[in-house]
Formats: C-alpha cells, sequence, structure tokens
C-alpha cells in the first residue's frame, strides 16, 4: 500500500540510479564472450582429450549457463527498474497536479495524511449563505480527492508490478543466477509430502511446511494441489496425527503447530474460493463434510493413547476454519451440517474418552493449547462464519438444507431455524461443552461457544466482519439484515433473553457483541424507546423494533461493561448527529425547530437513561468496583461513535470536512470527548450516585454541545444559541430520568 505521505516526500531518484546502473551494467556486458574467447575456443583447439578434459568441459559449460543467466537476470532487473521509476515519477506528477489544484482554490493538503480542509467564509456574500458556500468547496475536495486516489493507485499498481516482476527474474535460489524451477504444483505436493510424515515430522520439516504454506497461502495452483494431495480424509487425519504427537513436545513445537493450523485454515480459503482458478471442486468439498462426521484415525495401534476415542474429522477441521475468510459455497454447507450433527444429542461426545485424551487433543482447542472450546464444532463453524458476512447472514436467513450423516444433501429449501436452534437456552443446546467433565451447569453455553454465536450473529446483522479494521465503514441495513436483528432483539429482550446475558447467565459472553449489534442499529433503538418521534432515522431498511423488547435488552446490556461501552459510544455519536441535521435544516421545522431539537434530545436522552440505570444497578450489586471496567469500555469501543457518526452523516460545521472514509480530527476528538463524559469518578466511595450524574452529564452535556457547534455559521444570536443548547440539555435530562425510571419500574422488574 502506498500513502500519501510516501509518495508526497520521495523524490524516485534513488530508482532512478539503480536502474541506470543495471542498464550500464547490460550495455557493457563482456563476459559471456570472455570466456568464450579466452577458455573455451583456445581449449577446443588444443586437442586436449581424457576424464580430466571432460569433467573440466562439464565445468566450464556450468561457468557459461551460469553467466548466461546472470546476464538474463541482470537485465529483467533492468527492466523492471526502469518501468518501476517511470511509473512512480509519473504517479508523484499527478499528485503534485492535485495538490496544485487544491492549492490554486485556495484549499489546504495535509502532507501526512492527505486530509483536505477549506478555510471559513470571510466576505459578506459568502457569510449570507454557508451552505452554499461548504457546497461548493465539498464538491472541489471531492474532485481533488479523486486526483488524489488516481495518483496514489498508480503508483500501488507500480509498486506491486515491480516486486513481482523481480520477484520472477531473480527467482529464490540464493546459491545461482538461474532462478530454481517454480512451479506451485510440485511445491504443493513436496509441502504435501511433509504432512503426510505426520507424526515422524521433525522440527526443521515443520518449519519447511511452515514456510511453504505461508509463502503459498494465497496462490490458488498452489493451495488446490496441497489439498489434492493430500485428499479430504487425509488432509484431517496426518494434520491430527502430527498435532497428536506434538501435544507434550516443548521448545518452539507448540508455537509452530498453532501457526500450522493457522496456515492450513489460510490455505483451505484460498483453494475453496469460487473466484479462484483452479479450486477445489464440489466432489472434494463433498468428501470433506463426509470425512468430517467420520471418526479420523489420530491415536493410532501401539502408540500412546486409546484407538478407540477418536475424535470426528469436524473437531479438526473447525478450528482450522477459525483462519481465513471463506466463500458461502464452501463455508455454509458445512455450517449447516455442523449445526444438524449438533442438534443430535450426544453426537460429539465419545464414552471412551478420559481425561488424558483430551489433554492430548489440545491441539484441537483455542490457540495456546486452552482448555475451553474446540471440541464441540459449533465453536469454530461460528467463529469462520464471522470473518464473511455474506456468508454469516445466509446462514441465519437463508432457506437451509438438509444434510444427511454423510454430509450429502437431503433435502432442500426447507425452513432456516439455526438462530432460534442457537439462542436456546438448557441442556439440548449445540453451543454446550463436550469436554468430558467440564459440562457447565444450567444449561450454559461455553464461554467461547456464546463469544461465537455473537461474533456471527454481529457481522451477520451489521455486515461488518466482527474483527474488520476500525475504519471499515458499515454498509446500509438490508431487508435481511433488519429481520435479524429483530429477531435478536425479540428473543434476547423478552422472557428469559435478559437474564440469559447477565453475568451468571447462560449466554454471558454473548452480550458484548449484543452491544456492538445495538450500537450499529441505534436509529432503529432510539425510534423503538421514543415510538412517536417521526423524524427519527434508520440506517437503510427499519428493523422495526418492539419498544418492550428493545428497553429490556438496553437494561440487560447496560449491566455488561463491554455492551455498555458501545451503546454509549452510539447513543451519543446519532443524538448528536440528529440534533445537528435539525439545525442545519431549521427552515424545513419552521416555528416547531426548538421543539424539534428538544424532541431529538429526549429520545437519546432516554436510551441513555435506561443504560446508565442498569449500569449504576449494577455497581450496586454484581459488579461491585467494575467502574475502571466501564470507563476503559466507553474509550475502546469510541469506534462506534464514529462509525455513528460517518452513516447518519453529522458534520460539525467549521470544523475541516470530511473527504473520502475518514473523520476530521475536530469530529474525533469531538466524539472521544464527549463519550468520555459517561466517565465514572473512581476516587468516591459512593459509585452509584457517580454513576447516575455521570450519566446525566453525559447526556446532558452532549446535547448542548450538539447545539453549540452546529449553530456556528447560522446566523443565530449567541442568545438565541443559548436558549436552544440549554432546552436541549433539559429535555436530554428529562429523557435520561424518564428511561431511568422505565428501568427501575419495567425493566428491571
Amino acid at each position: 500500500m502506498v500513502t500519501f505521505n510516501d509518495l508526497a516526500r520521495e523524490k524516485f531518484s534513488g530508482i532512478g540510479s539503480l536502474a541506470e546502473g543495471f542498464e550500464s551494467l547490460v550495455r557493457t556486458w563482456g563476459l559471456s564472450s570472455e570466456l568464450t574467447g579466452d577458455i573455451i575456443t583456445p581449449l577446443q583447439a588444443s586437442g586436449w582429450r581424457g576424464d580430466a578434459a571432460e569433467r573440466a568441459s562439464v565445468t566450464i559449460v556450468k561457468v557459461r549457463n551460469e553467466i548466461d543467466a546472470a546476464f538474463e537476470e541482470a537485465s529483467g532487473i533492468a527492466k523492471a527498474l526502469r518501468s518501476a521509476h517511470t511509473e512512480f515519477t509519473a504517479a508523484r506528477a499527478d499528485l503534485d497536479a492535485a495538490v496544485k489544484k487544491a492549492t490554486d482554490q485556495s484549499m489546504t493538503v495535509d502532507h501526512s495524511t492527505g486530509r483536505i480542509s477549506w478555510p471559513a467564509p470571510k466576505s459578506a456574500v459568502d457569510k449570507s449563505d454557508p451552505e452554499q458556500y461548504h457546497a461548493t468547496f465539498k464538491k472541489l475536495a471531492e474532485e481533488v480527492a479523486g486526483d488524489i486516489a488516481k495518483a496514489l493507485k498508480r503508483a500501488a499498481t507500480a509498486d506491486a508490478a515491480a516486486v513481482a516482476a523481480l520477484s520472477a527474474v531473480t527467482g529464490k535460489d540464493k546459491t545461482a543466477f538461474k532462478p530454481a524451477p517454480n512451479n506451485p504444483e510440485e511445491q504443493a505436493k513436496q509441502a504435501a509430502d511433509l504432512l503426510k510424515l505426520a507424526g515422524n515430522l521433525t522440527d526443521g520439516q515443520l518449519d519447511q511446511l511452515n514456510k511453504a504454506l505461508k509463502e503459498h497461502a494465497n496462490d490458488p495452483r498452489f493451495t488446490t494441489a496441497f489439498y489434492q494431495n493430500l485428499g479430504p480424509d487425509g488432509f484431517l487425519k496426518y494434520y491430527g496425527q502430527l498435532a497428536l504427537a506434538s501435544a507434550d513436545k516443548g521448545g518452539r513445537r507448540p508455537q509452530a503447530i498453532e501457526d500450522l493450523q493457522k496456515n492450513l485454515g489460510t490455505a483451505l480459503a484460498t483453494a475453496t474460493n469460487t473466484r479462484n482458478y483452479p479450486r477445489l471442486s464440489d466432489e472434494w468439498e463433498a468428501g470433506l463434510r463426509r470425512a468430517g462426521s467420520a471418526r479420523a484415525d489420530v491415536f493410532l495401534p501401539g502408540k500412546r493413547g486409546n484407538v478407540s476415542a477418536q475424535p470426528f474429522g469436524y473437531q479438526i477441521l473447525t478450528n482450522i476454519l477459525r483462519t481465513g475468510t471463506y466463500d458461502a459455497h464452501f463455508l455454509n454447507p458445512i455450517a449447516e451440517h455442523v449445526t444438524q450433527l449438533s442438534q443430535m444429542k450426544g453426537f460429539w461426545t465419545s464414552a471412551p474418552w478420559i481425561d488424558g485424551d483430551f489433554d492430548q487433543l489440545k491441539f484441537l482447542g483455542h490457540p495456546g493449547g486452552s482448555r475451553q472450546g474446540g471440541f464441540n464444532p459449533m465453536s469454530g463453524v461460528l467463529e469462520a462464519l464471522a470473518h464473511n458476512p455474506q456468508a454469516a447472514l445466509q446462514y441465519f436467513h437463508d432457506p437451509a438444507t438438509a444434510y444427511d450423516l454423510d454430509g450429502s444433501v437431503k433435502a432442500l429449501n426447507q425452513k432456516n431455524t439455526y438462530f432460534d436452534v442457537l439462542a436456546k437456552g438448557g441442556d439440548d443446546s449445540p453451543l454446550q461443552d463436550v469436554w468430558k467433565g467440564h459440562y457447565f451447569p444450567g444449561g450454559h453455553a461455553e464461554p467461547s461457544g456464546a463469544l461465537a454465536f455473537g461474533h456471527a450473529l454481529e457481522s451477520a446483522a451489521t455486515g461488518r466482519a466482527f474483527d474488520a479494521p476500525q475504519d471499515t465503514p458499515l454498509p446500509q441495513h438490508t431487508p435481511e439484515m433488519s429481520k435479524l436483528m429483530k429477531e435478536v432483539v425479540d428473543r434476547f429482550g423478552n422472557t428469559d433473553g435478559p437474564s440469559l446475558l447477565r453475568k451468571d447467565g447462560a449466554f454471558a459472553d454473548l452480550a458484548p457483541s449484543l452491544g456492538h449489534l445495538t450500537a450499529g442499529y441505534m436509529g432503529d433503538v432510539q425510534k423503538a424507546v421514543t415510538q412517536y418521534d417521526k423524524l427519527l432515522t434508520t440506517y437503510g431498511s427499519p428493523a422495526g423494533l418492539e419498544p418492550d423488547s428493545t428497553a429490556k435488552l438496553l437494561g440487560a446490556l447496560g449491566r455488561n461493561p463491554e455492551a455498555f461501552g458501545a451503546v454509549a459510544q452510539a447513543q451519543q455519536a446519532y443524538t448528536t448527529a440528529h440534533i445537528q441535521d435539525i439545525m442545519l435544516n431549521r427552515e424545513a421545522h419552521g416555528a416547531q425547530f426548538g421543539q424539534a431539537v428538544n424532541n431529538a434530545a429526549h429520545s437519546g436522552g432516554a436510551v441513555a437513561g435506561i443504560l446508565t440505570a442498569a449500569r449504576t444497578d449494577t455497581l450496586v450489586g454484581e459488579l461491585k468496583g467494575q467502574e475502571k471496567a466501564y470507563n476503559d469500555s466507553i474509550d475502546r469501543n469510541a469506534m462506534w461513535g464514529k462509525s455513528l457518526w460517518s452513516m447518519t452523516g453529522g458534520k460539525l460545521l467549521g470544523a475541516v470536512p470530511v473527504v473520502g472514509p475518514g473523520l476530521s480530527l475536530p469530529v474525533n476528538y469531538f466524539i472521544d470527548h464527549e463519550a468520555s463524559s459517561y466517565h465514572i469518578s473512581l476516587n468516591t466511595a459512593d459509585p452509584a450516585t457517580k454513576a447516575d450524574i455521570a450519566g446525566l452529564a453525559g447526556a446532558t452535556g452532549a446535547a448542548k454541545t450538539a447545539v453549540e457547534n452546529a449553530a456556528q455559521g447560522t446566523g443565530l444570536t449567541p442568545l438565541q444559541v443559548e436558549d436552544l443548547s440549554t432546552g436541549a440539555a433539559n429535555q436530554s435530562w428529562d429523557g435520561v430520568t424518564g428511561g431511568a425510571g422505565l428501568f427501575i419500574r419495567a425493566v428491571n422488574g
């Protein structure tokens, strides 16, 4: 990736000089002719014969071939460097032209980040119509941003082309000029042969296998050939035997096995991607499902372990699936098959298993040999779905396919009940731990299973992978996404749902992801809590959340520090953006302009009231001394405030404008500052009172500040701004106290 700063500060003179040096070397190359004239021709004319002459001849031919290969390599390097220099300098010229275009229009481009800004209106004409002024500059800034993006793309393309060209001409053999054979299929066979050594693989061979898989993880030719060589059942068996044999080994072996599990996952994602060619066939994938529902021969006769306690193939595979982004065409049949098998009571358990067997099979669990998760394949398969929002949504929404025990298709277009099945507690839950002697009482989902369930739901209903970079934009909610969100709120905001999310509840580890989901649907949440405010906007298709279940879910999430931080950040950002949108369009509200601002503040306050009342109640009861956890969560979840700000299009007048996916520094500061007002003072003997006050101050302060910032450039007098901002703060106060009252009367009841 080439950044603005990279391209702006580099002159590329070094690449130019290097290209010129290699070109000069090629032009003046004389080694081949010198070898022929000074050595080969005289020897041939000498009449030298015999064994020594034959050996000398072979050596001389090798030398000549190396010299010829060196010439070809030098020529290739010269061409690659010259092409790179030409494209880089052209991209730099394009960037300079874009910056000049901005400067000519009185705009400023930050050379560290590429962010574009423009001055505040100065003339009377500009001040008379600030909206038109900012709209004009915004359009110009977007044009410049487009030119900058094209220049950076040109440089990035040149960079990638240079890497590919240099790799092709130099090869990987450091002992000879002539590149070593670089056939991906041959290298894949070598790697597969190493894995087939299974428990007999040495540390050096394991390192070699990891190196090959890592280097070729994104090469369809290598990865497809690798898995074809192993076969579906062989792949699972050989890896299982290797990991089992490594269970008691120390040193760097555990880390190497952990790396191998990840590398196998990344390679499998490449080999099964329908956009790649070649890829593994549907028949190979069907064979993998068949191997997944059968036991893999991991414990071998005569070796340590119980040969009658073999794990299922899926208990190996789904932990490999934790790494990589898998195509829905490959992943969803596995996910559906595993879910259906998990509904068969006791399917994944095995009577002959003993605790010692589990210790040897620790490679199945989380990295580092954690004694939690891994034996129930639902945990790994849900984590795999969580990396692909499209696959996750299809899993929870689309008509289901029924599979036979061996993974073959039994029936199409069946009713999809996967969410209902997974969200049901009790002893029959598919998310139960299956570790012998490691049972969670009361129908608890194993922690890793509940966590993975939350990750998959978060990915499906927000359209953003749960572990995506923080600046990844949230897509518009589709009807399918919103339908799933409503199902989530109806389930965990009704009957036993809220209690399942409490500290000791069966789905306690699900609460953080439900907090992220609620943050992503803040418009729908506020619309449900204050159902008579028709001006509240949603992001895409409305979810149509029920008021009572929404309020109860908010109360449950307020008890969880991680969930609280995400929802609080989103509530602040959404309310602020909504108030400022009203301020920017005040003419449309006419005489009711002030009331519209107050309504927006009241809606946000109601949500904040339920949240903070739940936090206060929790700090007095089950989570005493957790004030710092709440404060840290607010800071850690700033991404949700910024995502909501971007979704609603909130802008601060007078701030550096947003161009592209990022937020201006003033907006970043504003969101961080306002959300931090929810912090609880740690130096107090009465945290409950401090928590109440912090909740009130956070919501009311944000409402007041939102009005003050949005009023810049609107022509309102300072007195009018003060009246409006104070009114918004008071309405927010009423909303907070009303929400808190609702929590005490109904939600907590």
